[in-house]
């Protein structure tokens, strides 16, 4: 068993190693759900454990490489409790979304929330709120058109609470983070990821 274990630990490693290199970073599903279909670590309390980082960014083209990025549990701010996760992404090529994902049970949830912050308010979007709740794409990991990027973070400053209305059923995958719609680096961050 240790040695099967180990094994899919290195097919990880090495799934996610090659997918970065191509610009997205494809998680792979530990299977942690939580049989009630709730939320695994709603809001990073515990860091990021029941979460995977997933990439889907654009090549610089200084670099040859894909853009910058990070997701980073932090104490400040937060919508709640003592943390939340903050993405980051150099935005100066206009494109690329961040996300953090877990497997989910949809059995009887039709709501999915989540708590956004940003630092100002803006009349230029800069961000948006990407959100994904459904089912396992074929390929094994998510792409930018297939997120929910329909609402601007930067419509006021501070905290706001969105809800989504989730069709899915059985066993699929619930992500949310924020993709870059100008050239900027920017910081936003995300807490309270709720399923009901």
């Amino acid at each position: 068993m240790e040695r099967a274990v180990n094994r899919r630990r290195y097919l990880a490693a090495c799934g996610a190693s090659l997918a970065a290199l191509a610009g997205c970073n494809a998680p792979v599903d530990d299977g942690t759900t939580d049989p009630s279909g709730q939320v695994v670590n709603p809001g990073f309390e515990s860091g990021l454990r029941g979460w995977l980082i997933g990439r889907h960014l654009p090549t610089d083209p200084n670099t040859g490489l894909p853009v910058e990025s990070a997701a980073r549990v932090v104490d400040d701010p937060v919508a709640s409790g003592d943390a939340a996760l903050q993405f980051f992404i150099n935005g100066l090529q206009d494109d690329g979304v961040i996300w953090a994902q877990q497997a989910a049970r949809f059995d009887e949830v039709s709501t999915l929330s989540v708590s956004v912050h940003s630092p100002e308010e803006s009349f230029n979007t800069i961000t948006k709120l990407a959100v994904y709740a459904g089912p396992r794409p074929e390929r094994g990991w998510l792409r930018e058109e297939e997120f929910d990027t329909e609402r601007a973070i930067e419509d006021r400053a501070g905290w706001s609470r969105y809800e989504y209305e989730v069709d899915a059923e059985d066993v699929g995958i619930v992500a949310v983070g924020i993709s870059v719609v100008w050239e900027t680096e920017v910081a936003r961050t995300i807490d309270d990821v709720t399923l009901s």
